[in-house]
């Protein structure tokens, strides 16, 4: 094709005729799959006189360019890079420049690190940088900004010539020097900014300059000057250095600025996050949280202007929308998270206190939105030691006239339910009756109030669902409410909020449910029976299928069978019409629910049911045919944009993903042999959907929590084949399974994939036991993983050691670090039992002055508690093997058993119980020093009534080991009041073995105690429930009853 028939054709491609379009197109499909196609498209690029056919050249050279590059010869590479210079040193249209700079950029990654290079570039550059002209300076900081993106590694050496301009342009008036100024500093700085530290420090104040008149002139390209300042803060090297107060002090003051727009306080609001997250340290040691809470605050106590009259609920819930107040709520979460509870709590607390009370309705929802968002990341402290004052906030809010405080408060009540169990279950009694009336309230008011009636739903679902209370008083209140208002009510949100509810409840009383199923069915049944969705499926139904999925785990099989039949054939209508993401989703989690409650009907439907899980496992992929197909689309972009206008193909949606694995490995646990000749493809399917490029954390955590799942339900199919190669190829999962695990949870930096990838092991270890480890080389790697978790070696705990060149922070770890090494640490015993005790005994000691490390006074309580709880664990395993670790350890644990904190103190009891129960004779002789210590933690904590029962376990133990070294009758006189068990059921065998066993060897001492002994074992038999002693092989309601008899006889 020649220039001209060339130029022609694209010329028809802008033409308003879609029939000439599709004409061009089919003239231009072979052209553009030759090389040649990129100089003569740089040619017409260069020679038209058109501006629309030049703008039309520069999006296809983008796109054309680098993919025919390496096909060029050097002679006509050559030729292009100077064409292309020519054409971006002539062209008077934006636009087009910018796709030209873009294709250059593009190019240099590659032409850059060639022998030759590409000199002609630089002198461009620098003549232009250097110009007189404003309009040259422009373009070339608009080809420095594509080059520092594209090829920033290759300017490295180029810096230094170029580094002086920045200030002047910087200074410069108008917008667009400072702002390509800025986005060339953005780009390169992460490639230099280590080498010139000193440099960037002093152009910061610079850059906040030109950022702040930007926002006043422009706010858009304000907003991205911001973006770029985000860019420079979390390049390496000290670049903030002693910047860090000005940076701060600029953030807070647009972000707190009420007489700014809201888009750039938000941006500043977020940029605060990314600054205090990449300079921690530093930030820390400036003790500058204060002033952030502060500033958050209030911020969060700040009205919320200009909403839409229609959009009730941003205007009623803070934690909505793109508000400066929603954002500094996320902000304050964030720093919950990412912070220890002593850093945030008290200064936040301190405020609450202040103003919680307060004139201003805003500033006292301010107050329960605060403690509401930071309820996840310090829950355990909050639960802990501040719970009656924030329920007091809440309390007050429950009756404040305020909507919007009466809102939030039933907020903070819902994620209160969800994060401070089990304390929370204490407030059931008062919380629970006032919820159910505040139900009934909304349902009765005349007029209907979408946002306080969902609010309200949702505090009552929350709090139901997750009360380790018993709820059932008030069952029959509730469902008579929920079901009056389904039989009663046409509104669809109000139905959904009462079907969800009903979810809620089933949730809560599980099998007592089973009463209310076919009213339940009656309500539901409707929504289901409409004619499936072809596109977008309503809430309503998603809700009802959502429903349907938790009272089929949860009413009984019997009431169950008659309707999973239907229900199969449902959710096969379901997917048949309709593949939106959402509705297979809820219809995923739908068949792992009959699964559970009918695994025989489901077994028959795999054949139907598995290839279609698996195809939604598959990537949607973005393939070359793909892009053909939209080549000559989307030609008409602004050049300004971030791609080039060529639409991408749609991403797979990955919350599907997510349900397809959870409900593959469900139906492998449930269906058993049925699913063997599934097991393969599925574990393939799920290995591969994990190894896709930037998979999101929940389907991370989804995929190896099922690869775990999966061996485990492999691992139970090959007991029961027995043969050496079902044994060969559960070795060989399970092998795969190990270093996918160990391997995730090492590299992700996100701390809950990190989590999951360590239950998977955990799982792995408990069940399969021996078999979880098929080579010593998978027993050393799972080893290490944890031996770096403890040492805080693991990409996700790089902030708790630590995050940037002055060395690790003095701060404590938040409750997310701490979660990730405890999971990691609960690795020990149940390693220790797949290993073998004896084998195991020596590794113990590669780890076991990094627990005891947390031990220490100074440590928090849970480093303490997790500290003991692990020693007496793994203790456990090693039996007498562990006996080496006795003598130095049994100090360390009397120690712990009179820490003031009831958990520690608990843990530490354990752990000494478990060194006596396997004592040599050394620690034997201690034993008269355990028992006292011992009694006086009776008295101490006597209150607590799980630390006294594991006192009497442990004093059991003791009894076990050397009965005969011990004043029995005083030991008895002391631990028979405190019987029987009532709270750690955990602890029964050992101690109503302990006493069986002295009333087989006919000790002296049961004469004297026998009344209280037949006293004890006959209120034990007579409330086997209570008291949970069915357990156990033989049944611990044997052993008892054998012991009784034997009391009676002697008697």
């Amino acid at each position: 094709m020649s220039l001209a028939d060339l130029e022609l054709a694209l010329s028809q491609l802008l033409a308003p005729d879609s029939a000439v379009i599709r004409q061009a197109e089919q003239q231009l499909q072979v052209p553009f799959r030759d090389p040649a196609i990129v100089q003569a498209l740089i040619h017409i690029l260069a020679a038209s006189q058109q501006a629309q056919i030049r703008q039309l050249a520069s999006v296809l050279v983008r796109r054309v360019a680098v993919k025919h590059w390496d096909s060029l010869s050097a002679e006509i590479r050559d030729q292009s890079k100077a064409a292309l210079l020519v054409a971006l040193g002539q062209e008077t249209e934006h636009a087009v420049a910018f796709n030209v700079v873009e294709v250059i950029g593009e190019l240099a990654d590659t032409e850059l690190a060639t022998e030759e290079g590409w000199p002609g570039l630089w002198s461009f550059l620098q003549s232009a940088l250097q110009s007189p002209a404003v309009e040259r300076q422009e373009l070339g900081l608009m080809l420095l900004g594509s080059l520092s993106v594209c090829a920033g590694d290759k300017m490295v050496e180029q810096f230094a010539a170029i580094a002086p301009l920045f200030p002047t342009c910087l200074a410069m008036e108008g917008v667009k020097l400072p702002y390509y100024a800025l986005k060339a500093l953005a780009g390169i700085a992460p490639y230099v900014s280590h080498f010139h530290e000193a440099y960037f420090r002093e152009i910061i104040p610079l850059c906040i300059t030109a950022i702040d008149k930007l926002l006043a002139l422009d706010e858009d390209k304000g907003l991205e000057g911001m973006e770029i300042l985000g860019e420079v803060i979390e390049s390496e090297g000290n670049t903030i250095g002693g910047q860090l107060t000005n940076l701060l002090s600029f953030i807070l003051k647009v972000g707190a600025d009420t007489n700014r727009d809201k888009a750039p306080r938000c941006k500043a609001l977020s940029l605060l996050l990314d600054l205090v997250m990449t300079k921690k340290s530093k930030f820390l040691k400036g003790n500058n949280l204060l002033q952030v809470i502060q500033t958050l605050f209030s911020v969060m106590a700040s009205p919320i202007e200009d909403q839409d009259e229609d959009d009730d609920e941003e205007e009623t819930d803070l934690l909505l929308g793109y508000t400066p107040q929603a954002v500094a709520s996320q902000v304050l979460s964030n720093l919950a998270i990412e912070f220890s509870h002593n850093l945030i709590i008290d200064p936040l607390m301190a405020l609450v206190k202040d103003h919680h009370l307060s004139e201003v309705p805003d500033v006292r929802r301010a107050c329960i939105v605060a403690i509401t968002v930071v309820a996840d990341g310090c829950s355990v402290y909050l639960k802990l030691h501040q719970l009656q004052r924030l329920m007091a906030v809440v309390n007050a809010g429950l009756s404040d006239p305020n909507k919007s405080v009466f809102i939030a408060a039933l907020s903070a009540i819902a994620e209160f339910a969800v994060h401070f169990q089990p304390e929370i279950s204490k407030y059931t009694q008062e919380m629970l009756p006032r919820l159910v009336q505040l139900l009934v309230s909304c349902l009765e008011e005349a007029t209907y109030d979408k946002s306080k009636t969902k609010h309200v739903f949702c505090a009552f679902e929350m709090f139901i669902e997750h009360n380790e209370e018993d709820v059932s008083p008030y069952i029959q209140q509730v469902m008579d409410i929920l079901m009056l208002v389904l039989a009663k009510t046409t509104n669809t949100d109000l139905r959904e909020l009462c079907i969800q509810s009903l979810g809620a409840v089933a949730t809560a009383i599980k099998k007592n449910i089973s009463p209310f199923f076919p009213q339940i069915m009656e309500a539901i049944k409707p929504h289901l029976a409409a004619p499936a969705p072809k596109e977008e499926p309503s809430i309503i139904l998603l809700t009802c299928i959502d429903t349907l999925g938790v009272l089929a785990r949860n009413v009984t099989k019997e009431v169950f069978q008659p309707l999973a039949l239907d229900c199969v054939n449902l959710c096969l209508q379901f997917i048949n019409v309709s593949e939106d993401p959402d509705l297979r989703s809820v219809v995923y989690g739908l068949i792992a629910s009959i699964s559970v409650a009918s695994p025989e009907l489901v077994t028959e439907f795999l054949p139907t049911l598995v290839p279609i899980l698996h195809t939604s496992l598959e990537e949607v992929e973005s393939t070359e045919a793909a892009d053909e197909s939209n080549f000559f689309s989307n030609l008409n972009g602004d050049g300004e944009s971030d791609g080039d206008g060529l639409e991408g193909v749609n991403s797979p949606d990955f919350v599907m993903k997510e349900d397809a694995s959870n409900c593959l490995a469900t139906l492998a646990e449930e269906t058993g042999a049925a699913f063997a000749p599934y097991f393969d493809n599925t574990y393939t399917r799920i290995a591969e959907l994990l190894d896709v490029p930037f998979v999101p954390t929940n389907v991370e955590k989804a995929g190896i929590t099922a690869l775990g799942r999966l061996c485990v339900s492999y691992h139970k199919l090959t007991e029961q084949a027995g043969t050496a190669e079902a044994q060969l190829e559960r070795s060989s999962y399970v092998a795969m399974t190990i270093m996918r695990a160990t391997k995730l949870s090492s590299t992700t930096f996100d701390r809950m994939t990190a989590v999951a990838s360590l239950e998977a092991i955990k799982s792995l270890c408990n069940e399969l036991e021996t078999a979880a480890l098929p080579s010593d080389e998978h027993f050393e790697t799972i080893f290490q993983t944890v031996n770096d978790f403890l040492n805080l070696k693991a990409a996700c705990q790089m902030s708790a050691a630590g995050d940037d060149e002055d060395g690790a922070t003095e701060e404590k770890g938040t409750e997310y670090d701490h979660l990730v090494v405890e999971t990691a640490g609960e690795i020990l015993p149940c390693l220790a039992v797949a290993r073998g005790p004896q084998s195991f005994a020596p590794f113990f000691n590669a780890v076991l002055s990094t627990i005891l490390a947390r031990t220490a006074k100074h440590c928090t309580d849970a480093e303490r508690s997790f500290g003991f709880g692990i020693i007496a664990e793994v203790l456990k395993e090693l039996e007498t093997h562990g006996q080496v670790y006795g003598r130095h350890l049994l100090p360390v644990l009397l120690n712990g058993t009179s820490d003031e904190d009831d958990e520690v103190a608990n843990n530490a009891i354990f752990g000494m119980g478990i060194i006596c129960q396997f004592a040599d004779e050394d620690v034997k002789g201690h034993f008269p020093h355990v028992l006292q210590t011992l009694a006086g933690g009776l008295q101490k904590h006597h209150k607590e009534r799980r630390v006294v029962d594991n006192i009497c376990s442990a004093v059991c133990r003791v009894v076990l080991s050397g009965a005969d070294r011990l004043p029995m009758d005083q030991v008895l006189t002391t631990l028979l009041p405190h019987l029987p068990i009532q709270c750690d059921f955990e602890e029964n065998n050992n101690v109503y073995t302990c006493l069986c066993r002295l009333i087989d060897l006919q000790h002296p001492c049961i004469n004297t105690h026998r009344h209280s002994l037949l006293q004890l074992f006959t209120t034990l038999l007579s409330n086997v429930e209570l008291y949970e002693l069915s357990e156990g092989t033989p049944p611990l309601t044997d052993i008892l009853t054998v012991g009784l008899q034997r009391l009676q006889q002697a008697a």
